[in-house]
């Protein structure tokens, strides 16, 4: 992917970044809006109801991920109508350039798979995206760690929370499966699943944390967590060992992003 990056050009993606991102933004508001399949996304996500699925007010991250991104965009055209090269945007863009447009293609695969309510194929493209966003955010850290070259902050705060959200919803995603499927699978119950469900979240975001140095990571995945207990103690039957196990994510996650704070500090002195 890096050869073909080479091949295409800076400016050249800089320019292709712009028409991805608002070709994302555009989809995802068509989704909604017209909507696709005569269902808005909310409304599928209400036909897999489920004990992991967090309060309404937490998928407003979706607004605050996208005007990051928009940002990033931003930053990342600052010497797109220059003749003067910029050696830090230059870095930046053509490390993460070609991935970003994948993962914004992805982005809209994934909205249209899900309205039409293709679950199987949805889960594969959502693992595609994580696995990209995975690849952005640690080559942004090895940008980071070059000296010579100045990343913008906002490029880690977009991919970081990007990336964390997208950890959740990829959950969220296999646990629609799951409830299509039948709860009942291997002869566990709906709450055992979800127990295990948040835990495998607070364990990927600590590895990812611990990886790829990203306090953002964390801090979405936490406003998950918060969505999650904020639903199962305001829903009519109350599941107290959901509560209890998502209360212990949030201490692994927040032990993991006060580690991240403290390391990420002392590397910048």
């Amino acid at each position: 992917m890096d050869s073909i990056a080479k091949q295409i050009g800076v400016k050249t993606l800089q320019i292709l970044n712009w028409g991805f991102f608002v070709a994302m933004v555009a989809t995802n508001y068509l989704a909604n809006a017209l909507p696709f399949n005569d269902k808005t996304t909310k409304q599928l996500s209400d036909q897999y109801p489920n004990l992991f699925v967090p309060a309404g007010i937490t998928f407003s991250i979706w607004g605050i991920i996208y005007i990051m991104l928009f940002i990033f965009c931003v930053k990342q055209s600052k010497n797109l109508f220059s003749k003067v090269p910029d050696p830090s945007t230059n870095a930046l863009v053509d490390k993460i350039g070609l991935r970003f447009i994948v993962s914004c293609i992805l982005n809209m695969f994934w909205i249209v798979y899900w309205h039409f309510e293709h679950l199987f194929f949805s889960v594969i493209i959502m693992l595609s995206l994580l696995i990209t966003l995975i690849d952005i955010v640690r080559r942004i850290d090895y940008l980071s760690k070059n000296h010579e070259i100045n990343i913008p902050m906002i490029a880690k705060a977009a991919f970081g929370t990007y990336l964390g959200w997208i950890c959740i919803a990829t959950i969220a995603n296999i646990t629609a499966v799951l409830v299509f499927f039948g709860w009942g699978a291997l002869g566990q119950s709906e709450t055992f699943w979800t127990c295990l469900m948040v835990l495998i979240g607070a364990l990927i975001a600590s590895w990812a944390l611990n990886k790829l140095n990203n306090a953002f990571i964390g801090a979405a995945v936490l406003w998950a967590f918060v969505g999650i207990l904020i639903q199962r103690i305001g829903a009519t039957e109350y599941h107290r060992f959901i509560v209890w196990i998502t209360v212990f994510a949030i201490i692994i996650v927040s032990t993991s992003l006060i580690i991240e704070t403290t390391k990420a500090a002392f590397r910048r002195t």
